[in-house]
């Protein structure tokens, strides 16, 4: 599970501090692992995440990215596709799928990914 201190600055204001420490964390990092997982092989951007979970706060759900990847549960890919913003999103996988790759080639990998 996440360090509640690593969800705020440490000049934070008051509320902020307390802000971090009513997040369910284990719930939310649960969600978004399974999100990120039921894109199996094709994986998925952040924009993919977040529109499967439009009723969660946007800063609740990016906010996970960084702590599965740190515990090694998703893998971001080398690979990146245009975001509704227009700027480039890196492809996030779950690892195991991601491991399943390991025999693939390169340009079988981009398929997969890329869903062609």
């Amino acid at each position: 599970m996440t360090e509640r201190h690593t969800l705020h600055r440490k000049d934070a204001s008051e509320t902020s501090i307390e802000a971090a420490y009513t997040v369910p964390l284990g719930k939310m990092e649960a969600l978004v692992l399974k999100t990120i997982d039921d894109f199996g092989t094709s994986g998925c951007i952040q924009d993919d995440v977040l529109e499967k979970l439009s009723n969660y706060p946007y800063s609740s759900v990016t906010a996970r990215f960084k702590s599965l990847e740190s515990k090694k549960l998703i893998t971001r890919c080398k690979t990146f596709a245009k975001g509704r913003s227009g700027s480039r999103q890196e492809y996030m996988m779950s690892k195991r799928f991601y491991d399943l790759d390991e025999d693939l080639t390169e340009e079988e990998k981009q398929q997969g990914i890329l869903g062609v």
